[in-house]
């Protein structure tokens, strides 16, 4: 009988204020009946007794009937409030459980919650999105302006010192001291080689703004430029593996290359900055349905529940978001770091001749660990 009404009241979707008026509208009908059944019979002694007896169990019958009613129709209240302040600490990718078995008003304010959450989150990652397109854009602009500009009169500056120094050589060697002359010609090679290295040191900035082989060559040919420039730059010997990898310029959208460039960029900056190590991997591979991205050391590492994340990380972690993609950072003392990085791969970039035969770089010839991907 009790699972009957139960079912009949979740079928007529009450809300909480008509099921508490029910409740206490079928409470004191029965009570009302009860009382007159007493007091239509002469039960002499006994009667204050009932009466009395009648009342105090009519009492905590409606007080508790009103306390299990309460309580099972704020339970799901309880349960949106603690899905807040799980939020409120972080954990933004959670929402509010709904249940079609829950009041109305809590069931729409839980829903309008959820709407409201999505439509924020929505709203973040285009904005993301676009600060994150606006740096590209600006750093290719900046790397133009450096090679276009920069380069240029750096490269017109050491000419005009080649012919400066040719003039010095043709003049008569008794119109200048010896002295003065070897001053000249010892000021003259320096300048030179101190606007080459100018010259380099502004090639080199450009091509780390945004390297030119990213846009002409396509994601394979930038890293294994970035793994040698990890060499040369970042004193990092690194390891490559590419599988599954097109060689063709742009066979994955641009976002999805600059993203796995950038986060592989960022990591090998932290691992020669903080691992205290000389040597680090990364393995790139494409499934059908994923891109997969590792980057693992053998450093220090560190302790993630009590080192704060930095800016490089979290702006990592922010381009996998982007993509509807996922990033796992393990780490362990003495245990060496491991950023496992998995995009779902976009459905214009799983054709055959995408998915070819990985090729692989590596300078060791050492072991690959794999990506994995992380449940989501």
């Amino acid at each position: 009988m009790i699972h009957f009404l139960v079912r009949q009241v979740r079928r007529w979707r009450l809300s909480l204020f008509e099921k508490v008026i029910l409740a206490n509208t079928f409470m004191l009908l029965g009570e009302a009946q009860v009382g007159f059944w007493v007091t239509s019979h002469n039960l002499e002694s006994a009667h204050y007794l009932l009466d009395t007896a009648f009342i105090v169990v009519a009492t905590l019958t409606t007080v508790v009937i009103n306390f299990i009613l309460l309580r099972l129709s704020f339970r799901p209240l309880f349960s949106l409030l603690a899905t807040i302040r799980q939020i409120s600490a972080g954990e933004t990718q959670l929402r509010a459980p709904l249940d079609r078995h829950v009041d109305t008003e809590i069931g729409e304010l839980a829903l309008s919650f959820n709407t409201m959450l999505d439509r924020l989150e929505h709203t973040r990652q285009e904005q993301t999105r676009l600060i994150l397109q606006t740096q590209e854009n600006e750093r290719r602009r900046i790397a133009l302006e450096l090679h276009d500009e920069a380069g240029q009169n750096l490269t017109a500056l050491l000419i005009h010192n080649e012919l400066l120094r040719q003039q010095l050589q043709l003049l008569p060697q008794q119109e200048m001291h010896p002295a003065t002359r070897q001053q000249l010609e010892q000021g003259l090679l320096h300048l030179n080689q101190l606007t080459q290295e100018t010259l380099e040191g502004v090639r080199i900035l450009a091509q780390q703004l945004r390297p030119s082989v990213l846009d002409d060559l396509g994601l394979a040919a930038a890293f294994r430029w970035l793994v040698e420039d990890s060499t040369q730059r970042l004193q990092l010997e690194v390891g490559l593996t590419l599988e599954g990898i097109s060689e063709e310029v742009h066979a994955l959208p641009p976002l999805y290359e600059t993203t796995l460039f950038r986060i592989a960029q960022e990591s090998l900056t932290n691992v020669a900055r903080h691992a205290q190590v000389q040597k680090a991997r990364i393995t790139l591979r494409q499934t059908e349905q994923h891109l997969l991205l590792q980057i693992s050391d053998q450093g220090c590492g560190y302790d993630p529940a009590r080192a704060h994340a930095g800016s490089g990380v979290v702006g990592m972690r922010e381009r996998a978001s982007l993509l509807q993609g996922t990033l796992t950072l393990r780490s362990q003392p003495e245990q060496g770091t491991h950023i496992d990085v998995c995009l779902p791969l976009p459905a214009q970039a799983t054709s055959p001749q995408i998915l070819e035969e990985g090729r692989s770089y590596d300078p060791e010839q050492s072991s690959t660990n794999h990506a994995y991907c992380p449940g989501r």
